[in-house]
């Protein structure tokens, strides 16, 4: 897929699978075991354009469609601001 790294210009790639954090109007999916080519310098990951558009249908269906997801998390939120000491 690619010749070399769009971030560090490494020209060795590998295969992988990854976890992907799908983000829309402060709703999020987390999908996990994603494939990848993944630059073995800095770790940059490329994603064929397929498997995002799979991605995107699925969270779609989850948020739009009310599909039950396998797995739900809860997850703490701060205010950077509000995390110094006073």
């Amino acid at each position: 897929m690619n010749t070399k790294c769009h971030f560090c210009g490494n020209k060795n790639f590998k295969q992988a699978r990854v976890q992907y954090i799908y983000k829309h109007n402060n709703q999020f999916l987390i999908v996990n075991d994603v494939p990848c080519e993944q630059c073995e310098y800095c770790g940059e990951e490329y994603f064929e354009g397929k498997v995002l558009t799979q991605i995107e249908e699925e969270f779609y269906r989850i948020h739009a469609q009310g599909k039950k997801a396998k797995k739900e998390l809860r997850v703490p939120i701060e205010q950077f601001p509000e995390l110094q000491t006073a």
